[in-house]
């Protein structure tokens, strides 16, 4: 991990980050796969057991329908029936498409059979019941109301005529017969049909004693002969309906027992269905736990491996930088190899401490060459002041040669016999003079050289100034360029926080979307917090490295700052050693032009000694002389206050330098 770069490294700690959510998103959606399977399978079973309650509740409204119908059969009770009926076939179809298991199917097969049954004997009771008559103006019970009917109009016609005992017995009989015929027709059965088969026979046994009319009897016994074999077409299709009636109850008594195996087998699956579906949340409850906890734990592991990866090297550039900044440089510094961020910061780092190796050198040497440069100037002070006493000497003996020749001039006269003896003293001390003029031109020599060789070493200096500028100047621009890469590094952890927010935003509106969800979206609510919990501890991760490169870019702000004000300082030695080379340049010249002098005055010295020479020599032209030599002492005079006055000068010069 140690070359890669940061980028490289927080990019992976990115992809590790989604990696892991995809990896929960995975699981989460496998797992709602499987509760929305269990869930759906749990849905069908109720579906079964609502289907096969709905057949229950249409079977007995088809059983309270077919009541209805035979208490009151017609048009709308046999559409209601229908209608009934076909509801509970697509029941039964709708039902049979949400089975698969054998006892289900035949319990569907079976009902079906049971729907076919009742619909086909409902359709034959129909037509038996419109043979009977929907009510007393159609059907056999309108013939036999039609048959008895003409009887009693018949009877009631020969009743007008006068009263006949034998037709109101006929009148009372037919009473009897038509009773029984609806006792037949309310209960059914062989007794009644046997009581009606009794009270006819006596109607003929009536009817054959009676004393009527002919035209008469024979009127009501074909009516009652044609009203007995109604009433037996009656009793049979009454006979076949009761039939009907019980193949339908019967079917009926056949539907619970289907619907029954049908609400068991739906319950059973439900609760089986119930069972897994308890069992497919807990494990995915488990698997998702333990996934988001797998990914929680590895990328909080990462992160902080990554974190300690970054923060340890800055760590130990931050402590050596401030151990440089305290003018150490005994620090070890992180490894500079590879082209990563810390590499490139650990180098830049070197080269300051480098830098500072090399300012502490350069301030051995200067100090160096200030002990040695103290140590000419306290030289060159006792030079200037053995020179001083030298030239004072000097001059004072020459003071003295040019008084002693003046007041010989004026006593040149007087004293011409002693001319020889003053000219060969005033000649010594010429020749003295000219000797200490030689010393003080040598001395004046050595102090040129040493003034050179100041030049030079001050010509040195700025060129160590300068080179110190220039490595400043490259340590401000590694700087700058650390500042650069920590803004650079402060992008990526604004990108970074931009998808903590994101991914923060995004589980907010999953939460609500699950709240909205309500129960079903219990599970989803629990991996939108993990998803927020983990994007929020993404998003303190993030600031907490945002203020560590902002910890860099201001340590690398002062840094710059640091080495502008180092830079200023060198700049200011710089220029005070261009000033003092050119104030060395300058006393140069001087001493040279001092030099130069003091030739001259060895050679006026020396021409003063060669005067001194021939005066001895012409002691005869003394008197002559004398007027001159006078001349000559006055300028003697003047031209040794010449010289104190510029060897006051040089040496105030000297001093002041």
């Amino acid at each position: 991990m140690g070359r890669m770069s940061v980028r490289a490294r927080i990019a992976a700690l990115g992809v590790i980050t989604f990696v892991g959510l995809v990896t929960v998103a995975g699981v989460f959606w496998w797992s709602q796969e499987r509760v929305g399977a269990a869930f759906a399978e749990a849905e069908h079973y109720s579906t079964l057991d609502s289907s096969a309650r709905e057949l229950a509740e249409i079977g007995g409204q088809l059983e309270i329908a077919e009541k209805t119908y035979l208490l009151s059969p017609g048009e709308a009770s046999r559409e209601a029936f229908e209608q009934l009926l076909v509801n509970a076939r697509f029941e039964v179809n709708r039902t049979s498409a949400l089975v698969d298991d054998p006892a289900s199917v035949a319990a569907i097969r079976e009902l079906h059979s049971s729907f076919d049954t009742i619909e086909t004997a409902f359709a034959e009771l129909n037509d038996i019941q419109s043979t009977l008559g929907f009510n007393a103006q159609n059907g056999l019970r309108a013939a036999l109301a039609e048959s008895s009917g003409a009887v009693e109009a018949r009877i009631a016609e020969e009743l007008k005529f006068g009263s006949n005992p034998d037709f109101e017995k006929m009148v009372r009989a037919v009473i009897q017969i038509q009773g029984a015929q609806k006792d037949f027709a309310l209960g059914g059965g062989e007794e009644a049909t046997s009581k009606f088969d009794e009270i006819f026979a006596k109607f003929e046994e009536l009817l054959e004693r009676a004393y009527i009319p002919n035209d008469a009897k024979k009127f009501i016994g074909e009516n009652m002969a044609q009203y007995r074999e109604l009433f037996a077409d009656y009793a049979k299709a009454t006979s076949v309906r009761s039939g009907l009636r019980a193949t339908i109850l019967a079917t009926f008594a056949n539907l619970p027992p289907a619907l029954d195996r049908l609400k068991e087998n739906a319950g059973a699956g439900a609760a089986e269905a119930a069972k897994s579906l308890a069992e497919i949340r807990s494990r995915a409850t488990y698997l998702v736990g333990g996934v988001m906890l797998t990914v929680l734990v590895l990328v909080a592991g990462l992160g902080a491996l990554i974190g300690g990866s970054i923060t340890h090297p800055l760590k130990r550039l931050q402590a050596a930088m401030e151990a440089l900044a305290q003018g150490r440089t005994d620090v070890e510094l992180p490894s500079g190899e590879g082209e990563t961020e810390l590499a490139a910061m650990a180098r830049t780092v070197a080269i300051f401490r480098d830098n500072a190796l090399e300012r502490q050198r350069l301030a051995s040497e200067r100090e160096a060459e200030n002990a040695g440069r103290d140590e000419r100037v306290r030289r060159l002070e006792g030079l200037i002041s053995g020179f001083d006493a030298t030239v004072e000497k000097a001059l004072s003996s020459l003071d003295g040669a040019a008084k002693e020749l003046s007041r010989a001039s004026h006593e040149v006269e007087s004293a011409s016999d002693n001319v020889a003896g003053e000219a060969e003293r005033a000649g010594a001390a010429a020749r003295i003079a000219a000797e200490n003029v030689t010393l003080a031109a040598s001395a004046t020599e050595e102090l040129a050289a040493s003034i050179t060789e100041i030049s030079a070493q001050a010509g040195k200096s700025t060129a160590v100034a300068s080179r110190a500028v220039e490595g400043a100047r490259q340590t401000a621009a590694s700087m700058s360029e650390l500042s650069s890469t920590a803004d650079k590094i402060g992008q990526v952890m604004g990108l970074i926080r931009d998808i903590a927010n994101q991914t923060n935003l995004l589980a907010l509106n999953a939460t609500i979307e699950a709240a909205r969800a309500g129960e079903h979206g219990k599970g989803f609510a629990v991996v939108a917090a993990e998803v927020k919990g983990l994007a929020n501890q993404t998003a303190t991760a993030t600031e907490d490295i945002a203020q560590q490169v902002e910890a860099i870019q201001i340590a690398s702000a002062n840094a710059v700052s640091a080495i502008d004000d180092v830079t200023a300082i060198i700049n200011e030695m710089n220029d005070i050693a261009a000033a003092v080379a050119a104030s060395v340049e300058q006393q140069n010249a001087a001493v040279f032009s001092i030099s130069e002098n003091v030739a001259n005055a060895s050679g006026s010295s020396s021409e003063g000694a060669a005067a001194m020479d021939a005066v001895a020599g012409a002691g005869n032209h003394a008197r002559r002389s004398g007027n001159e030599v006078e001349r000559l002492s006055l300028l003697l005079n003047e031209q040794a206050k010449v010289i104190r006055e510029e060897v006051r000068i040089f040496l105030d010069g000297v001093r002041a330098a």
